[in-house]
């Protein structure tokens, strides 16, 4: 064994010297050689040859003396490194010499790469990556799902939840939360801040420890709170002196005792965290009024915990029967439930950025190959010198792999810029968009994959480098259209693959912008335009200050319409699009008979008089609200039509009674049917609509938006809107927006997929382009000779013109017909983003065909005019 290791450290250190002293190994070589000779031709002699004789002998027998020392330097590893040196040397050297085959290709890789590399640290940072808390693979949420419907829901009632938290062994620790964007006062203003009410378990799910102060009590329900680092920053100066202040939720006095690090903001970008009872204030089974999030035991399954929740599920419907029939509780990891809804469209985005790199790839492929048709004679050469298939195939790799540098390092540069661009377009929902980052795994993918497409833009060109017959290449004049038909072939069938991959990129273009153009020209059942939306948060714990905020609301209204340029103004918790609502079920006196198993639902809406004439939703019947729907009146509501169908069928609903469980069992009076709208977003069909007074909800009319009809610039309005809200109440939270702007931001997921995948869909065309018009260029330059010839024989330049232009319709036909089978293939996947248009959309396919079409005529122009401008004379003259 030792002499093995002394064996290996030999070869090793001798060829390591070999590598950094070639003089003197030259030397070595040289007198070895030289010593071998000289006992040869002894060897000789002593058998009776004369010295010359010997001397011959011996070279018949090993060779000339400089044959022999080239042997002798083949041997030991590190002849192989000298002729890798070598071969990367003399790669760098050609792409030097051609700085517009490295730019091309540079660029091309570039993009590729680059939005390869902006989108996977989207997804790195989004699905990836471990979620920032401590045990963060032992966190869970609770979900409810009912067996009979399939349906699942993210919420929980606290029946449910408490039962989970006192008999679930497999869960450590359960807390419940609830909460939203709240208006919290504080010492000189009112801010708008997400605010979650959390029970005292909340802390150890989580393991949190605060960075000042300390964590709440159960004992303190609603008087303390944990605030987030960025708040006290931006409100105390920082996070010693945040703790002890006091601000004021729904009036409600609160006293910071902690401050949270950095970076945890959950859920939902949570700034403040009120404390709530471990004993929730709703312990009904059929109200699902909060969240819940659990920490599984040590050692304890996902598999283990959810086969205990089956079991608890059973024993609550059985005690339960009516709230809790095909009640099913489930548990479900942490960071699924963060990003579960945003898989699809992330893997879209990627699977785009895939075909921009076979694109890529295929381009950088087909560059290579012009290089080696260019460099035949040169391989041809080295062949016939005795280098081996892979003393060929390696220059070939090797300038691929060289080129790999430039192009991953500008792919890098490019997604820097581009995950910026990804982030600032990314809809509001895109969980963790704070964490995305460049990173190390990022740069290694980069890496990777720069190398990866690289050598697969190589293999290719360096297999057909290897194929190459030293006599026949010798022989062959390219320059006379003679190169291998194969060849061609090979190039055509490139850039076919390359309109197939760039027509699915179109298609699924066209079908998202198909679909946004669908839904930006959707009725929504009301005007948006010239629209000015305050949100307006006013303090109120107890009834009395809710009514009061709301005749504040009522004095706010008439001052507002004094402001010149508006026009009409009203208040509503439950605006479409907007961040309040409501729904639930409802029933009906005097309307059609309904299944007390299946009651039906509506969106819930409270709104003040003159709603409906200030956002333009039509009056079908009866009245809108008025000042006489007071709090001790009578209670009224008005209902849309598609209610007033479903729930009265042809009959006058005025006069009818119904009732809803929003925060009174009281029947109510319809006095009026409206026209149905778009509650949540243009994508979302309309739906019932029950719509009560605000004065007679007053626990629902503190906290609305305050709708200003203008006739200017709504916007220019703004700042008299807020001081006239601030005279009146000056700690009241504002907000300020548009209802277009709302309107737009309820499609961004929709604009997000459509905008980039239209940006991947452009890129491929430019490559696409790049491919063609190097492929006709190429053709043309092989054919010089042949056209020439036919040109001498009186063919007209038109007919020249024809056969260029009509190679490059061809490829692209055929590319467009196979990327026709595959997007109807595929058309599949994409069916549930798409709104108003189907995957086999005629328009999309049409458009997306003639785009191609004349993409590669018009890349194929240019070379097909050079055709036409061939002398015969000289051409023919060629060598």
């Amino acid at each position: 064994m030792s002499l093995r290791r002394m064996s290996l450290w030999r070869q090793l250190s001798y060829g390591l010297r070999s590598l950094f002293s070639k003089a003197d190994r030259d030397r070595e070589v040289a007198d070895e050689v030289e010593q071998y000779f000289e006992e040869a031709t002894a060897a000789w002699m002593a058998r009776g040859r004369t010295l010359g004789e010997a001397r011959r002998a011996a070279r018949l027998e090993a060779g000339s003396m400089t044959a022999a020392r080239a042997q002798a330097r083949s041997y030991g590893w590190e002849n192989g490194v000298s002729s890798l040196m070598s071969d990367l040397r003399f790669a760098a050297r050609q792409l030097r010499k051609h700085p517009g085959f490295t730019a091309t290709a540079t660029l091309t890789l570039a993009l590729g790469i680059g939005a390869n590399t902006a989108i996977f640290t989207v997804i790195e940072s989004v699905l990836l990556a471990p979620l920032p808390y401590k045990d963060a693979g032992r966190i869970a949420v609770l979900n409810t799902h009912w067996t009979d419907s399939g349906h699942t829901s993210t919420r929980v009632t606290g029946g449910d939840a408490v039962a989970v938290r006192d008999q679930a062994k497999g869960l450590a620790a359960v807390s419940l939360f609830a909460g939203g964007n709240e208006g919290v006062q504080l010492r000189d203003h009112a801010t708008y801040t997400e605010v979650t009410w959390v029970d005292e378990n909340f802390a150890r799910v989580f393991s949190l420890q605060p960075v000042a102060g300390r964590l709440f009590t159960d004992e303190e329900s609603h008087r303390a709170a944990l605030v987030s680092e960025m708040f006290a920053r931006d409100n105390f100066g920082g996070a010693q002196a945040a703790v002890g202040q006091v601000l004021h939720v729904e009036t409600e006095a609160i006293e910071i005792v902690g401050v949270l690090r950095g970076g945890f903001d959950f859920p939902e970008k949570t700034q403040v965290w009120e404390a709530m009872s471990q004993r929730p204030e709703s312990m009904s089974h059929s109200a699902f009024n909060y969240r819940a999030v659990a920490l599984l035991s040590p050692g304890t399954s996902l598999t283990t915990a959810q086969a205990e929740l089956d079991g608890l599920s059973r024993r609550l419907e059985t005690a339960f029967p009516a709230d809790n029939r095909n009640k099913q509780m489930k548990v479900l990891p942490l960071a699924e439930s963060l990003t579960g809804n945003v898989w699809p469209t992330l893997l879209l985005l990627w699977a785009t950025a895939g075909l921009i790199l076979l694109i890529a790839c295929v381009n950088v492929t087909h560059l290579q190959l012009v290089r080696s048709m260019e460099r035949q004679r040169e391989i041809a050469i080295r062949k016939a010198l005795g280098s081996s298939r892979m003393q060929v195939m390696q220059p070939v790799i090797l300038e691929g792999l060289l080129l790999a540098l430039p192009g991953g390092t500008a792919g890098v540069v490019l997604a820097f810029p581009t995950v910026r661009v990804l982030v600032a377009m990314a809809p509001t929902e895109l969980p963790r968009a704070s964490e995305i980052h460049l990173n190390g795994w990022v740069l290694a993918f980069t890496f990777g994959l720069a190398v990866m497409t690289a050598v697969a833009g190589s293999v290719l060109p360096a297999l057909r480098a290897a194929k190459v017959e030293p006599a026949e290449a010798l022989k062959r004049d390219t320059s006379r259209g003679v190169s291998r038909h194969g060849a061609a072939k090979l190039r055509d069938g490139l850039v076919i693959a390359e309109v197939t991959a760039t027509f699915v990129l179109a298609v699924g273009a066209g079908l998202l912008l198909h679909t946004m153009t669908n839904l930006m020209a959707r009725t929504m059942g009301y005007e948006t335009s010239q629209m000015l939306v305050v949100d307006a948060d006013g303090p109120a714990h107890s009834l009395q200050d809710a009514l009061r905020v709301g005749r504040q609301f009522d004095e706010l209204f008439v001052k507002l319409k004094g402001i010149p340029g508006v026009e009409r103004v009203a208040g509503i918790m439950g605006l479409p699009t907007g961040a309040y609502g409501s729904n639930g079920y409802y029933q009906t006196k005097g309307g059609l008979p309904m299944d007390p198993a299946q009651a039906p639902s509506a969106n819930f809406s409270v709104a003040s008089p003159g709603y409906f004439q200030a956002m333009g939703i039509p009056m079908k019947r009866g009245r809108e609200f008025s000042g006489q729907d007071a709090y001790e009146s009578p209670f009224v509501a008005v209902i849309s039509e598609s209610l007033a169908r479903r729930s009265f069928g042809g009959d006058d609903p005025v006069g009818k009674q119904i009732q809803c469980g929003l925060d009174s069992d009281k029947w109510m009076t319809v006095v009026g049917v409206v026209g149905d709208v778009r509650q949540g977003s243009p994508a979302e069909a309309p739906g019932p609509t029950l719509y009560m007074p605000l004065a007679q909800h007053p626990f629902y009319s503190n906290q609305i938006h305050i709708v200003v009809r203008t006739a200017v610039e709504p916007l220019s309005v703004m700042s008299q809107v807020q001081q006239a809200i601030l005279r009146v109440n000056p700690l009241m939270a504002l907000r300020f927006t548009t209802m277009d702007a709302m309107v737009n931001n309820s499609v961004a997921s929709e604009r997000f997929r459509a905008v980039l995948i239209s940006c991947f869909a452009g890129m491929g065309l430019l490559l696409a382009m790049l491919g063609v018009y190097g492929t006709m260029a190429y053709s043309v330059a092989q054919r010089r000779f042949e056209i020439g010839l036919r040109m001498a024989f009186g063919a007209e330049r038109r007919t020249i013109l024809g056969t260029v232009l009509a190679h490059a319709a061809r490829l692209a036909c055929f590319g467009i017909a196979a990327g026709l089978v595959l997007s109807v293939a595929l058309g599949r996947l994409v069916t549930s983003m798409l709104v108003g248009v189907g995957p086999l959309d005629p328009i999309s396919l049409v458009a997306a065909a003639l785009l191609l079409f004349l993409t590669a005529l018009g890349a194929a122009f240019i070379p097909a005019r050079v055709a036409t401008l061939v002398n015969p004379v000289t051409a023919l003259r060629a060598e």
